[in-house]
């Protein structure tokens, strides 16, 4: 939140200036977010475009660049600073601006210097500080690196079967197969019922801790998790010798992009000289982006070395660790397999690619474009639809399989007996009478309208609200939400599918979990509007509200008004005609779309195969 105090000649007030973005300018935020970075890749470093500048084994870096950006969200928040300024600037005529709180006084005096209004306050900031950090948080990262390693034995080498890479942090320790992962376990499971025994090997990649629960002697323990082979035991130090050049470099590639004249033009946004903050970004894609993603693919290297699979299965494979296993297996003839684990949305940089990206750089004989996946099995149509148009996904590239967790979700509440959902209920501090709502989302995505929704809560004593931590977070994260009478703080571990059963309503952000309430008929209330499930809501499928107010008047809609719930219910049976979203995977049977799943990553590998004999 950003509160500037402006004074249009009858005296000064508060406002906050995100309250002057309307739906259509947060949307056009996002899009000139998406279009200023993805320009980058364009611009002359040394004489030649980023993404041919900046490479490793001949594969261009461009591809974390353009995450680290994203990721950072500081060129979104840049676009929404402009643009909210602009609009209060034509509807109160400020004479004078002043900042009183938010982290923007270098942004907020530049735009008033450059629409000719006096900025009342100081925007001189110490800028050797904040780059001493990231050096020193690119020290400790790399750090961290070669001493996870010392206490690593290597791991035996193997030939053939599958290699399904997989996050640490959320293989559980209490199972050694396939169900022990989080995200893609019922479909992990099956293949390992089609295969020999030992055929699948698991790399665990990243900390063994969600980011929230993380600290830094974590690097030092032992791994005791069943089943899953840590990657440092494929990678020794010795590995890392393309790590290690690129971390001697950073400086020198920090200094070529600070030094681009066309990169430093780039930075003025709508006339405001942005530069201090872009300088800052480039600085994280040199120091930290870069040497992560490069350690990142020699590990993906010496793992694939290693294990000489007949076919790589991940999931999250547009994201960091993902292209870099994409690149190392697309350099060994490897197909790979990506595994759609969550909502796949329309300002997700990850999955939007131009068309001259999905082609090798005629500049760069080494880069064969875009490092996609073989194959890439989805939930539904939406999905495989956004894939094609915004991705530039080959049609051949794209399978919908359905979604498994949906599946797994369905079984488990049929098998809930009345009783037990009662007792549900009662866990989550409901009672017989007092309906219980579930908000399930990312705190890091709600904290900024969670208060809202608190206050909502809080005038309805007669609703039960029940917070489902996302199992990368923990129930501490909601610490101040606790207080409230009819708020309780679950565990990130409560089985989701007992509290979908037990809910009468969900509350969520940005969650996939919205999705699949669709299929299971439970209504839903986006809040934070405008966000990723904005369609959602424009289609009549889900509630929306961006007050505490609307938040409150929305729930009692939901949970009383039944001509409401019904008008949602034929919203939704209109969208699930029209676009096939993840509710048709409901008329499956149990494990249907982890079968399906299972038989296209195979078939995959049988594909190679012959295509090497």
């Amino acid at each position: 939140m950003i509160v500037l105090r402006i004074d249009s000649g009858t005296g000064p007030r508060d406002v906050e200036l995100f309250a002057y973005l309307d739906p259509d300018q947060e949307e056009q935020a996002h899009e000139d977010s998406y279009a200023w970075i993805k320009a980058l890749r364009h611009m002359r470093v040394d004489g030649v475009p980023l993404r041919s500048r900046f490479t490793c084994r001949g594969d261009s870096l461009w591809w974390f660049a353009e995450l680290y950006l994203h990721k950072e969200q500081v060129v979104l928040g840049l676009m929404r600073t402009v643009a909210a300024f602009d609009t209060l600037v034509a509807r109160e005529r400020p004479l004078r601006v002043a900042v009183v709180n938010g982290r923007s006084d270098a942004v907020v005096a530049e735009l008033c210097r450059v629409r000719q209004i006096r900025f009342m306050g100081s925007a001189s900031s110490s800028r050797w500080r904040p780059m001493a950090l990231i050096d020193i948080r690119a020290a400790s990262l790399a750090a961290g690196a070669y001493l996870s390693r010392l206490r690593a034995h290597s791991a035996p080498r193997s030939r053939g079967g599958v290699a399904a890479f997989v996050h640490r942090a959320f293989w559980r320790t209490d199972a050694g197969d396939g169900s022990a992962e989080a995200y893609i376990g019922p479909v992990l499971r099956e293949i390992e019922s089609r295969l020999a025994r030992g055929a699948v090997h698991y790399v665990g990649v990243g900390p063994r801790t969600n980011f929230r629960a993380r600290r830094w002697w974590h690097a030092f323990g032992v791994d005791r998790a069943r089943g899953v082979v840590a990657i440092e035991r494929y990678a020794p130090a010795r590995a890392l010798a393309s790590a290690r050049t690129i971390w001697r470099e950073r400086h020198r590639i920090r200094r070529a992009l600070w030094t681009s004249a066309e990169i430093r033009a780039h930075a003025v946004i709508r006339g405001c000289d942005c530069w201090p903050i872009v300088r800052h970004q480039l600085a994280g894609i040199a120091l930290l982006q870069f040497p992560w993603s490069v350690r990142a693919m020699d590990e993906a290297a010496a793992a694939l070395d290693a294990l000489a699979p007949d076919v790589v299965v991940t999931y999250a494979e547009a994201g960091g660790w993902g292209r870099a296993l994409a690149l190392e297996c697309r350099r060994r003839g490897v197909p790979l397999a990506g595994l759609q684990h969550g909502f796949i949305y329309r300002h997700w940089l990850n999955y939007r690619h131009e068309p001259d990206e999905m082609l090798p750089d005629p500049l760069n004989g080494n880069d064969h474009g875009f490092p996609r996946p073989a194959l890439t099995l989805l939930f539904d149509e939406y999905a495989a639809r956004h894939l094609r148009s915004a991705g530039r996904f080959p049609v051949t590239t794209l399978r919908v399989t359905g979604s498994a967790r949906l599946d797994e979700l369905v079984s488990s509440m049929r098998r809930l007996t009345p009783a037990r959902i009662e007792e549900i209920r009662t866990e989550a501090g409901a009672t017989r009478d007092r309906p219980l709502v579930v908000l399930a989302t990312k705190q890091r995505e709600a904290r900024r309208v969670l208060p809202d929704l608190i206050a909502a809560i809080r005038s309805m004593p007669d609703v039960q609200l029940a917070i489902k931590p996302h199992p990368a977070e923990t129930a501490g994260a909601y610490e101040d939400a606790a207080g409230a009478p009819n708020v309780k703080v679950l565990s990130e571990s409560a089985p989701l599918a007992d509290l979908l059963a037990a809910a009468s309503a969900l509350v969520t952000v940005n969650s996939t979990v919205a999705i699949d309430a669709l299929a299971l008929g439970l209504p839903s209330l986006v809040i934070g509007l405008p966000n990723n499930l904005t369609p959602f809501v424009e289609a009549g499928t889900m509630a929306g509200a961006r007050s505490s107010e609307e938040i409150r008047a929305s729930l009692e809609r939901l949970l009383y008004d039944q001509e409401f719930r019904r008008q949602l219910a034929r919203a939704t049976e209109s969208f699930v005609a029209e676009f096939r979203p993840a509710a048709s995977s409901v008329s499956d049977d149990a494990g249907g779309a982890a079968a399906r799943a299972a038989a296209a990553v195979l078939a995959l590998a049988r594909r190679a195969a012959v295509s090497e004999g």
